[in-house]
């Protein structure tokens, strides 16, 4: 969900209220809804320590007739619309931050869809510190197209779904959907593998004991790790991350345990409800990595899968996801999730 706040300022041009939303940091952007006539899009965002989950959508457009005539703001030439997640405590901040500057500048009145008219946004302590908010950021977009692909996973064709359970059930392979629920267990496994890998940099990136670690390690870095990094194209935890597979689960362990002193083996090593069944996490991520390991080395994906199957490989992701965020959180005494 997200938060808007419209203001309606006493006296400003346009030119007047994009120079302000410039000197505030803003930047020109194009928008999926160019509207109205001669509108001005704007975003700001603050990549430092993970402070922006989405940023703040800035607008300055000509209101409508209707607009001026059924608003209790006022007339005005140019309006200012801004826009942030209702979730994201930095973000918010800053959107109050932008409408007080505007005000204090051009007068006016202004109304927040959450709070009212002349009503800022109310600020909570959001319990999160910067490795936190970066391990949520990696969650939350991981998650959310995992449950977005999940809610479109297409059910089977009703004339080979009928074959299931008689002497014919094998024809039933030749139902196109289920070589697409095949194809998406590398999916599933490339979600685990970023997860891992950005949580892993994110951890490394905010750890007192990374310099000491990297000062003792007595390994050679490719000289082009070495250009990379003075470019600015690599971080030193990318590099790091470089040396380790995320695409098992010794890799994993190997990674979080020589580095942060993560117990990867432990976190997996138990049992966790998923839908209705209850699952031995490490036996199911095994059986992910060498189900996708085997249509990589066949070079065929297959048609073995139901959808049954394929929507308990995905909730399985999840839940190893959610069963290293358990552990963070617990270990960290820091909220991640919301």
């Amino acid at each position: 969900m997200s938060i808007e706040i419209t203001l309606h300022p006493k006296s400003a041009s346009r030119d007047n209220l994009r120079q302000l939303l410039v000197d505030l940091g803003y930047v020109r952007c194009g928008h999926l809804w160019d509207w109205p006539k001669d509108s001005l899009h704007f975003h700001w965002f603050n990549n430092a320590d993970y402070l922006s989950y989405d940023g703040v959508e800035a607008t300055i457009y000509r209101p409508s007739s209707d607009d001026q005539e059924n608003s209790s703001l006022g007339a005005c030439e140019w309006a200012l619309h801004t826009r942030t997640r209702s979730s994201a405590s930095p973000d918010k901040d800053y959107q109050d931050q932008t409408i007080r500057a505007a005000r204090a500048k051009f007068g006016g009145s202004f109304y927040n869809d959450w709070h009212g008219k002349n009503r800022y946004t109310y600020m909570e302590t959001d319990g999160r510190d910067a490795v936190s908010r970066g391990i949520y950021l990696t969650y939350e977009g991981i998650c959310r197209n995992i449950k977005a692909l999940r809610f479109v996973v297409p059910e089977p064709l009703e004339t080979m779904q009928k074959l299931v359970g008689t002497k014919d059930e094998i024809l039933a392979h030749a139902d196109p959907n289920r070589v697409l629920y095949n194809a998406l267990v590398p999916f599933a496994l490339a979600s685990l593998e970023h997860f891992f890998s950005k949580s892993f940099k994110v951890l490394l990136r905010y750890d007192t004991q990374e310099e000491k670690r990297l000062s003792e390690l007595n390994r050679k870095v490719d000289f082009e790790d070495v250009i990379a990094i003075k470019n600015g194209t690599k971080s030193l935890e990318d590099v790091v991350a470089g040396w380790y597979s995320f695409q098992n689960i010794s890799g994993i362990h190997k990674a979080f345990k020589d580095w942060l002193d993560i117990d990867f083996w432990k976190i997996v090593r138990r049992k966790k409800k998923v839908g209705n069944k209850i699952h031995f996490l490490e036996e199911r991520l095994n059986y992910i990595i060498e189900f996708r390991h085997g249509v990589i080395r066949r070079g065929d994906v297959g048609s073995s899968l139901t959808k049954t199957q394929i929507i308990d490989i995905l909730d399985t992701t999840l839940a190893i996801i959610d069963a290293f965020v358990d552990h963070l959180e617990q270990h960290r005494a820091k909220v991640i999730r919301d």
